[in-house]
């Protein structure tokens, strides 16, 4: 049994003294991104990224003072998704279909004034050549019934 102890004990004070030969710097940085884009859907994403630095500090096993030390950084990043929701905004929507709604009401209704402006336009010019065919006429008539002197009166018949 003695030995057993023994033999447990010298494991132990064998691994932890090659443990403590060791030295580790860990810096770690997390960074939490929170993304919120709203439209007719309220899109929200939660994106945790961690970056590490691990520096191993090591020394050759020798009995020497001042030795080289030699450092073995690794980094790595890792990124995770931690939330990624997707909400519907429902009064967002209803206002977006009230504002499709006027704005296809205005449409027509423009439509529709131009048309009867074009159509009033239309009315008017076609009265203006009307005015203009009468007045030529009665400027031929006055032409015509005006006859030189020494001519005859022109008479209805």
């Amino acid at each position: 049994m003695k030995r057993i102890l023994i033999c447990i004990t010298a494991l132990t004070l064998a691994v932890t003294t090659a443990k403590g030969q060791e030295n580790k710097e860990v810096k770690q940085t997390t960074t939490v991104k929170k993304v919120t884009q709203k439209d007719t859907d309220i899109k929200t994403k939660v994106v945790k990224r961690t970056d590490t630095d691990t520096g191993v500090l090591k020394v050759e096993g020798t009995n020497e003072q001042d030795q080289d030390a030699q450092v073995i950084s690794k980094k790595t990043a890792d990124t995770q998704v931690v939330k990624d929701e997707q909400l519907v905004d429902e009064k967002n929507q209803e206002e977006i279909i009230a504002l499709k709604q006027r704005q296809e009401a205005d449409l027509r209704a423009s439509s529709a004034k131009l048309r009867e402006e074009a159509a009033r336009k239309a009315e008017r010019e076609r009265q203006a050549k009307i005015a203009e065919k009468k007045r030529e006429l009665e400027q031929r008539r006055v032409q015509l019934t005006n006859r030189p002197k020494g001519m005859a009166k022109y008479s209805k018949d």
